[in-house]
């Protein structure tokens, strides 16, 4: 009988001790939760976005464009695949201008692959239609983009994959050297602090790992610039927000809460972009098939716009 509860007492300290060393801290659940996002082979997720401009403004021109940014509704439905690197948005706006209102919904494809952007005519068409009319036969169509014409990038290949390496490790580094104090958890949902400081830097290590170009005279001058500028912003709230289902993102919220002058107007910004993961690595279906579809060049979309402002 001793035996057995020794053996019992050496079970039970064993398990807390397991349970002990596999416990992580809030910093290391951000930074895996967030290199399991990078290296997700496929997702889907909902994108929502919410602006909020309090400004000391007293213009009759000014103010409907306020208000315009506070009223207005944008969020994105995304879905990817990653080995794949074919990526579907659907881009849903809508937003009044009195007494103009557009409400539209954007379905785009992306290969990165072959560096072709897709997108649907009908809701173009729709809403475009009253500044440049457009022919109600242009709809059903898919709009072709070269995306590398687009970029300027038709004589300088540009590796998106390493790119997107490149920015994935500087931010991985990037969290791995900030404090356990900008680090905090409630409910479920980590929080991370940032900082004026914090900003200038990151932006500057992406600037100088994607251009090896910069000096480091040069990139410490972009940098000193950078927190000139942020000296005249009282930054109140600069957060991320990552809500965690066991050890899979179930989302991330970007919390931003500024204030500013412009041309003597005291301003005040709240920024909250929140993303949702409906699924993670799971099977993803696409809506837009450019092998199915009818294709219409983008010279031949833009041609069709400058017919229509002719008359």
């Amino acid at each position: 009988m001793f035996k057995k509860i020794i053996m019992s007492v050496m079970l039970l300290a064993a398990l807390l001790l397991a349970a002990c060393s596999e416990s992580q801290s809030d910093k290391e659940v951000v930074k895996d939760g967030y290199q399991s996002l990078m290296e997700a082979d496929s997702f889907d997720a909902t994108f929502d976005l919410d602006v909020n401009v309090d400004a000391d403004v007293q213009d009759p021109f000014i103010e409907p464009y306020i208000q315009m940014i506070n009223d207005m509704e944008l969020s994105m439905d995304m879905v990817a695949d990653n080995e794949k690197q074919i990526q579907e948005t659907v881009v849903h706006f809508e937003g009044t201008l009195s007494p103009m209102t557009i409400s539209m919904d954007l379905p785009m494809y992306q290969n990165l692959k072959e560096e072709k952007m897709y997108i649907q005519t009908d809701s173009l068409v729709e809403n475009l239609g009253m500044f440049m009319p457009l022919p109600e036969d242009a709809k059903g169509k898919l709009i072709e983009v070269d995306m590398a014409d687009v970029e300027g990038m038709e004589e300088e290949e540009m590796d998106i994959d390493e790119l997107t390496e490149q920015v994935q490790s500087i931010v991985n580094d990037f969290i791995d050297e900030k404090s356990e104090d900008d680090f905090t958890e409630e409910d479920g949902t980590y929080i991370v602090t940032f900082t004026k400081d914090d900003l200038a830097n990151l932006v500057g290590k992406i600037a100088s790992e994607v251009d090896d170009t910069i000096t480091d005279e040069e990139l410490q001058e972009g940098i000193d610039e950078i927190n000139t500028a942020l000296e005249d912003i009282d930054l109140n709230t600069f957060e991320i927000h990552m809500t965690m289902d066991g050890d899979q993102v179930k989302s991330q919220k970007f919390v931003l809460d500024a204030g500013f002058e412009a041309e003597g107007n005291a301003v005040q910004l709240e920024l909250t972009a929140d993303t949702v993961y409906n699924s993670i690595n799971e099977d993803v279906e696409f809506t837009i098939n450019p092998e199915d579809s009818e294709i219409m060049p983008m010279e031949e979309f833009e041609q069709l716009m400058m017919g229509g402002m002719e008359y």
